[in-house]
């Protein structure tokens, strides 16, 4: 980033930290505005901790379920079209695996605090 300071984390923990004081003092649509914002304040802030790993992992792990590579979108394409077609039906272990780490990692970044603590990062 060609910026020296503030970084985009501190830009993200300061918006979300206004919002809440906005949301504190506020009362209806105005309060549920910054509640709002506050809130995705946190899911950018996550998303961009957490973005770079997940999609390693997810092209990893897509390109051994597919046996192909390319990219991301294209092996969730191979993938998706594999289960439809009953490609993992002897073995669905791995494709299960797999997607319930794709939704755990979905909701680490949009809401962590309803995942089971086994699933949560420490």
């Amino acid at each position: 980033m060609s910026q020296d300071s503030p970084s985009i984390e501190e830009i993200l923990i300061t918006l979300k930290e206004f919002a809440d004081d906005v949301a504190a003092r506020s009362e209806g649509a105005e309060r549920y505005d910054a509640l709002c914002a506050g809130f995705l304040a946190e899911v950018v802030r996550r998303e961009l901790q957490l973005d770079a790993d997940q999609n390693r992992w997810q092209e990893a792990a897509l390109c051994q379920l597919t046996g192909s590579s390319g990219t991301v979108a294209a092996l969730y394409r191979d993938f998706c079209r594999n289960v439809r077609d009953g490609q993992y039906d002897d073995d669905w272990q791995p494709a299960f695996d797999f997607a319930l780490r794709q939704v755990i990692d979905k909701v680490r970044v949009t809401n962590p605090e309803h995942l089971e603590p086994d699933h949560r990062e420490s």
